[in-house]
């Protein structure tokens, strides 16, 4: 799946896009978390609390200030 396809999905409130999210994007954000974070159970909390904050937030990503993986 596209980063479109699930910038798509989490605009339209679709939970398919936090799995896509999670599923093609979340080895990135553990890999800068992992680092931070020394307790496992810390870095799963992290890696949620992201997630939520992608999905309300996610109507201010703008494509023409910045890329995807930055914006994450």
């Amino acid at each position: 799946m596209h980063e479109t396809e699930i910038i798509q999905q989490l605009r339209a409130r679709d939970e398919a896009g936090m799995e896509a999210l999670l599923l093609h994007y979340g080895p990135l954000m553990r890999y800068i978390i992992s680092p931070i974070l020394l307790s496992a159970q810390d870095r799963e909390e992290c890696l949620s609390e992201v997630v939520m904050r992608v999905w309300s937030k996610i109507d201010t990503f703008d494509g023409q200030k910045g890329s995807w993986n930055a914006w994450l």
